[in-house]
């Protein structure tokens, strides 16, 4: 069956105001901004390796969630069932989201590449957002194969980084200087990315321009086989699927645990938790996460030290950096945000309500949903300041910014649950929020004594206080004023919650 031109239009117009709605199209435009402010403070010789670099992680990148938890949002809604039903296919519906998301792409990827002053001026910007738009529908495209067949969110948190970790180490390790073996070259995110390296700076590429025209082939080849395997695996799900909805379709023989219905509402709750922990990719990516990075600063700091892009850079002195962004902050980030996302996930699917009104309530499961960050902050942080290598103040400093830390994840997980209404807007908030947790540790670092102070509001700064080499509070001071800081910002977030749950 043919589809009219119409349909098409109207597919695309229905993908820009699910995105103007959801507010993915502000979002990405605003971190645009703030990207391209932060590059066009740098100097030119590291400005244009930051920019690739964040076109690559952030900009291209931008769509992997969203795109996974839309087409997820659509099965569990029935929304997926009535597009199969009409005239629109497969090959239409991919169509339609990627283009929607490579435009994204490209727009973001503009003031980010004027921003860091290519060497051939309009040329170089035009090349680097070619370049961000052919890794934006690449990324994309992987994504929506790798998650055609989800069933939650806990899936996508599985599929996501299995199919594209192996795509996106590669780049960076060439990018870095680390690796440079030819064969590198060939992985379609690699040659793409060199595309973008060499639109802001040719000299930075050790390749030929001839070289560089054949890896934009070998990208733009990989880009259609994704959009094929992609459209494939879409039509594959849909056929599984037939015409029941797409939450009672059984893959093989499967056993349902019920939990046992007898004890307090809080042993209820936990069981329930812990019964579906040890199959949720959300956990295991938390427990795996955060002790990787560790693992990597500790072995790969003195690596990265040696190459081309930080020679002359003194690393050592951006230790307490790299403790408070990737491992003080990084940590509260990941746990508040698979909390929060658990608890959207039970808002969506009207799990919540339930909960509600069972004698548990809706008070007592934001409580325990609180502590659960806090708990998992604080445990993954005692494994991970020690692995990183990095935690050179004393005991108390670092069992304050511990506790610090904890509070700050509570009240993430708490404020996200309160503001978003589905997955979607979660991904949204977090995706903002995010930023904060990776600039404010730099800010407070490169900011002179006068200007810092005008930080000191903001929550995420409050462990840094309690780290001794910052020296923006005595510790004896900044413990327990952040300590009961985070517990006020806690319980206001508790009461925010509360009340949007309970309307």
């Amino acid at each position: 069956m043919s589809v009219p031109p119409s349909s098409v239009l109207t597919a695309l117009d229905l993908e820009r105001r699910i995105h103007t709605r959801r507010g993915t199209a502000l979002t990405a435009l605003a971190l645009a901004l703030v990207w391209a402010l932060v590059v066009l403070a740098l100097p030119e010789g590291p400005a244009r390796p930051v920019a690739g670099l964040l076109l690559f992680l952030d900009t291209a990148g931008f769509g992997v969630l969203f795109v996974a938890v839309l087409m997820l949002g659509e099965r569990t809604s029935g929304a997926w069932a009535a597009l199969a039903a009409s005239p629109l296919g497969a090959g239409e519906y991919l169509a339609a989201r990627l283009v929607v998301f490579t435009v994204l792409g490209s727009v973001a990827a503009t003031p980010i590449a004027v921003a860091a002053r290519p060497v051939d001026g309009v040329t170089g910007v035009a090349v680097a957002v070619v370049g961000t738009a052919l890794l934006a529908t690449l990324l994309c495209a992987v994504s929506v194969a790798a998650c055609a067949s989800a069933r939650g969110l806990a899936d996508l948190m599985v599929s996501v980084p299995l199919c594209l970790g192996p795509l996106l180490a590669p780049p960076l390790l060439v990018a870095s200087g680390i690796a440079g073996h030819p064969a590198w070259y060939a992985v379609p995110t690699t040659a793409a990315h060199t595309v973008v390296r060499w639109g802001l700076d040719p000299s930075a590429v050790p390749l030929p321009g001839t070289a560089v025209a054949a890896l934009a082939a070998v990208a733009v080849v990989a880009t259609a086989g994704a959009c094929v395997w992609a459209r494939r695996a879409l039509v594959r799900a849909r056929t599984a699927e037939g015409d029941r909805p797409p939450w009672t379709r059984v893959r093989g023989p499967r056993r349902t645990r019920v939990p046992r219905a007898e004890g307090a509402p809080v042993r209820i709750l936990a069981r329930v938790d812990l019964r579906d922990a040890a199959t949720d990719g959300m956990v295991w990516a938390l427990v795996a996460g955060p002790v990787v990075v560790a693992l990597g600063l500790r072995a790969g700091l003195p690596l990265v030290a040696d190459t081309p892009v930080l020679a002359g850079v003194d690393v050592a002195s951006w230790r307490p950096v790299l403790l408070a962004a990737l491992v003080l902050l990084h940590v509260p980030m990941m746990a508040g945000s698979v909390v929060a996302l658990r608890a959207v996930e039970d808002r969506e699917r009207g799990t919540l309500a339930l909960w509600s009104a069972s004698p548990l309530g809706a008070g007592t499961y934001l409580t325990c949903r609180a502590v659960a960050a806090a708990g998992l902050t604080a445990v993954q942080l005692a494994l991970t300041l020690p692995l990183s290598g990095l935690a050179d103040g004393d005991t108390w400093s670092m069992v304050a910014a511990v506790a610090v830390a904890g509070l700050l994840a509570a009240a993430l997980a708490l404020a996200v649950t309160a503001v978003a209404r589905d997955r979607m807007r979660a991904l949204v908030v977090l995706k903002g929020v995010g930023v904060l947790f990776v600039l404010v540790p730099v800010a407070a670092w490169v900011l002179p004594p006068p200007w810092v102070w005008f930080l000191l509001p903001l929550p995420v700064v409050w462990p840094l206080a309690a780290l001794p080499a910052y020296g923006l509070a005595p510790v004896a001071l900044a413990a327990p004023c952040g300590t009961v800081a985070g517990a006020l910002l806690a319980g206001a977030a508790w009461w925010w919650a509360r009340s949007a749950v309970s309307r």
